[in-house]
């Protein structure tokens, strides 16, 4: 029972909430808000309502823990870079994907993690940096697997992020990287932007084969 809690309380962090923000993004902006040249009136709200109709299919399918549905159907490089593109639509930060090294096939199981981290990572840049610019890549090695999400912002002292705990997306974020057998690493400084980094070991490789990644 308590797994399950806290699976619905990670899906609707990572899902609902960011839906109806960008909702309510795209309302404020059409009544005028300062961001409204990035958007037209009707723009802003077609997009609304694609946001409100994907918000009520993701409670439908975390309900039955099915998968995020933009991974159905997708590669991983592929929902990824729908991520970013729609991020650079949703607000004023330009958001790019780049992947390297040659793509593998992933267990479904890493694939949903990985995206959600993505997500929630970029949840935050929109929240927090203040940033212009943004990218998520993915990079494939022999052994590893390493989703990579940096932001031009205005970054943050690492102690007091740590010691705050910087709310709930970085804890959630943590504990996927931990579910997978994964690490997360945070670089980081007040004024020098943000790199979040997550490193994911592959099925079937030694762990000296990580090492030498």
């Amino acid at each position: 029972m308590l797994e399950e809690r806290s699976r619905l309380a990670r899906e609707i962090h990572d899902t609902l909430v960011q839906e109806f923000a960008g909702i309510l993004l795209h309302l404020e902006a059409v009544e005028g808000s300062d961001d409204a040249e990035w958007c037209s009136s009707s723009e802003c709200l077609a997009r609304a309502r694609e946001l409100a109709k994907s918000g009520l299919e993701d409670a439908r399918r975390m309900l039955l823990n099915l998968r995020p549905k933009s991974l159905e159907g997708a590669t991983l490089p592929d929902a990824p870079r729908q991520l970013a593109d729609d991020f650079s639509c949703d607000c004023t930060i330009a958001c790019t994907f780049c992947q390297a090294g040659h793509v593998r096939f992933l267990p479904v199981v890493i694939q949903d993690e990985l995206y959600r981290v993505a997500q929630e990572a970029l949840s935050n840049v929109r929240k927090h940096s203040r940033a212009s610019s943004a990218s998520l890549s993915l990079g494939y090695g022999l052994a590893v697997i390493v989703l990579t999400i940096k932001d031009n912002g205005q970054g943050f002292a690492i102690i007091k992020h740590q010691a705050a705990g910087h709310g709930y997306g970085l804890t959630t974020m943590r504990e996927r990287a931990q579910r997978l057998g994964g690490k997360i690493e945070i670089e980081t400084g007040p004024g020098a932007g943000t790199e979040v980094r997550i490193t994911v070991p592959l099925p079937g490789t030694t762990q000296m084969e990580r090492h030498n990644q």
